[in-house]
């Protein structure tokens, strides 16, 4: 018996745009991704209703901030490094660009990609002296701060780079060849590109087989360890990651503020500001922490030292330490981790709802 039926083309399966923000809002790590990135689309549209430069260099440097607390959330807040002086890279990657740029005449769009080559290969040296001495929480927070210390000293007697003195930008004409620009917008969305870069970045990093290693290293290095992670592999892998976009970060610092002296960069407040009160702040291993936190920090630090900054030596750093203080104690998980709870309990309402619903 012969069978003349057609065979059924296949339906594709339509696609709702309910049901994909959905399958968004019920992902946690999706979800902060979503935010990232509407927060970035926000701040690119900022230019249109702020007009004054100053606060445009505000936005600039908290950006910035945001990118390199990344750089730091992946060593420390991911495969838990207790990194602490990783302004280092930063460091290096501003004098990798600015020495580049005035000495040997490149451009800063090549200076900025090798200063990221420069500061891992600094972070491969790290990595291999704190893994070959089996070096670990405080006493790597500790050699990470006496590097720091000795690289301030040597540039300060290294004449190549400025020495005391330090190096500034040669201002030339102003042309995109050399980002050097009239205005502060194109700042702003280099600094934006730069973060968005670092966003996708550490949003693949978490989602992959190497985040979910790192995560296990930071949670119980050893129990990974007898799994079968090669647990010196990927904490190398970290710091490397880590040290190049904090290098990349650091070219487009010095770009931006045109001067790069050792006691401005190898500076522990500077570390603080920088790199460590952001994703503390928003928090620490989240991958919406970073942003978050350098958007609150950087405004509240810049308000501190309006306000008490004149005719009272000290008293911005006093107060900004009380409230980094005081958000460690009161938010130990940060802005994010707060957050987190809230938004679990809800999923579960909504998950609960909808099984209720088809039974």
């Amino acid at each position: 018996m012969s069978s003349n039926t057609k065979p059924q083309p296949k339906v594709l399966p339509s696609f709702s745009f309910k049901t994909w923000i959905r399958s968004i809002l019920l992902d946690w790590d999706r979800t902060q991704l979503a935010i990232s990135l509407i927060i970035l689309a926000l701040l690119a549209a900022a230019p249109l209703v702020i007009k004054s430069p100053y606060y445009i260099g505000i936005i600039i440097l908290a950006v910035l901030y945001a990118f390199v607390g990344i750089s730091w959330n992946i060593v420390a807040g991911f495969a838990g490094q207790l990194l602490i002086a990783h302004i280092i890279f930063v460091a290096v990657g501003a004098y990798t660009t600015i020495v580049l740029n005035n000495t040997f005449s490149i451009s800063p769009w090549i200076g900025i990609p090798v200063s990221g080559v420069v500061a891992a290969l600094l972070g491969a040296i790290v990595a291999f002296f704190t893994l070959r001495y089996g070096l670990k929480a405080d006493y790597f927070a500790l050699f990470s701060i006496a590097l720091m210390v000795a690289f301030k000293t040597l540039f300060l007697k290294w004449d190549f780079v400025g020495g005391a003195v330090g190096m500034g930008l040669r201002l030339n004409d102003p042309t995109l060849a050399k980002m050097i620009f009239h205005t502060k917008e194109p700042y702003l969305y280099i600094a934006l590109g730069l973060t968005l870069i670092g966003v996708l970045v550490q949003y693949f990093i978490y989602r992959s087989k190497m985040g979910k290693y790192f995560v296990a290293i930071r949670e119980d290095e050893s129990a990974a360890a007898a799994l079968g992670v090669n647990t010196s592999r990927y904490k190398t892998l970290a710091l490397l990651i880590g040290s190049a976009l904090a290098g990349i970060g650091g070219g487009f610092y010095v770009m931006y503020v045109t001067f790069v002296e050792p006691p401005q960069v190898f500076d522990l407040g500077l570390n603080v500001e920088l790199v460590l009160a952001g994703p503390i702040i928003g928090g620490l291993g989240s991958l919406l922490g970073p942003l978050v936190g350098a958007l609150v920090n950087k405004p509240l630090a810049e308000l501190i030292r309006g306000f008490l900054s004149v005719g009272r030596s000290g008293s911005s750093l006093i107060v900004y330490g009380s409230f980094l203080v005081l958000a460690i104690l009161f938010m130990p998980r940060g802005i994010v981790g707060a957050l987190q709870n809230p938004y679990m309990k809800l999923r579960a309402k909504i998950l609960n709802s909808n099984k209720e619903k088809k039974d």
